[in-house]
């Protein structure tokens, strides 16, 4: 598969992290992480290798926000 362009990984990004109430809200507690793992790895799988860990940081505050894992005070994930 061809890798995206980093403002095409981001506005995949940005469309999952407005989907995550939605998906919040239809998935049972222990099937969340499982629901994002599906989305966040078609994105990782079209990103190149050097844009892996922009897209990490990303997805990391996405599961932040979303209060599924606990955030780094000290990583502000507005300038993922």
């Amino acid at each position: 598969m061809p890798h995206q362009d980093r403002a095409t990984l981001d506005r995949r990004l940005d469309e999952l992290a407005a989907h995550m109430p939605q998906l919040l809200a239809e998935t049972q507690a222990s099937d969340q992480m499982d629901a994002f793992a599906g989305i966040a790895d078609e994105i990782r799988e079209s990103a190149a290798p050097a844009d892996l860990p922009h897209v990490d940081s990303r997805l990391s505050c996405i599961l932040h926000e979303a209060g599924l894992i606990p955030g780094d005070d000290g990583e502000p994930c507005d300038d993922a």
